[in-house]
Order: C-alpha cells, then structure tokens, then sequence
C-alpha cells in the first residue's frame, strides 16, 4: 500500500503535551530511523516549541521546549517539508513505552496517544488489524 489518507497539519497546543495526533500520515511502508527524524525534525521546527512538539508524544513537564532532550517518543516525520506520522514509529514508541523513564500519568497520557494514532492508523490504512500491542 502507498499510503494513507492526507489530512490537513493542526497545529498542536502549546502545553507539555503538544503533540499533533491528527497529523498525516506517511506511506505505510516508510522506513523509519529515530535518529534521523529527530533531526529533520529539529531543522523543520528551526527553534519553534510548538513545532518540535508536534512530531513528539511527550515533553518533559516544566522542561525548557525547544530543548530536543527533553522530549520522547517521536512519531513523526518530515516528508517533502511537511511533518507526517509514520507508522513504524509508532510501533518503536509503544515498544518502548513501558521502559520509559517518565511518570505514571504521563504514560497513561502516552499510552492513550498511541491508541489513538494506532486506530487512525488502521483507519487511514483500511487495515483493521492494526490496533495497539495492549489490545
């Protein structure tokens, strides 16, 4: 499959919790490296919180914003300019989700984001058997 359904960039809230779930998402099979797309990122946000924010599931709390270190769980990437939710980075940050050294309610907050982004998943892939490892 190419890829899902494109929707419109929302800008996220400007809170500890930023990030944009309702963004488009990336070809289904985009190869994903964290690495690399926390610094397409970081050159697309150009300094800009809110930005950075978007492509990430959670921001350190009372953290400086538009430091890359404190944010976790990247799930996105910029694709032609744009940021675009991949697939495969979804898997990494719920595998990971458990060892993460965040606090509780954070993680309950993560774990709610992946849901989300697993079902719009399987929704924009017309794929209903994509659903979140704790399903």
């Amino acid at each position: 499959m190419s890829g899902g359904k494109r929707n419109p960039v929302v800008v996220p809230p400007e809170n500890d919790d930023a990030a944009d779930v309702a963004m488009p998402w990336a070809p289904r099979d985009r190869v994903w490296s964290g690495s690399k797309a926390e610094s397409r990122a970081r050159a697309w946000a150009d300094g800009d919180p809110v930005r950075l924010a978007s492509v990430f599931l959670y921001r350190r709390p009372g953290g400086n914003p538009a430091t890359e270190a404190d944010y976790k769980f990247p799930v996105a990437d910029i694709v032609d300019g744009r940021p675009e939710r991949v697939l495969h980075a979804v898997h990494a940050a719920a595998g990971r989700l458990d060892r993460a050294a965040i606090p509780e309610e954070a993680r309950r907050r993560v774990k709610e984001r992946l849901t989300r982004l697993y079902h719009s998943a399987a929704e924009a892939f017309d794929d209903p058997a994509i659903k979140p490892p704790w399903e």
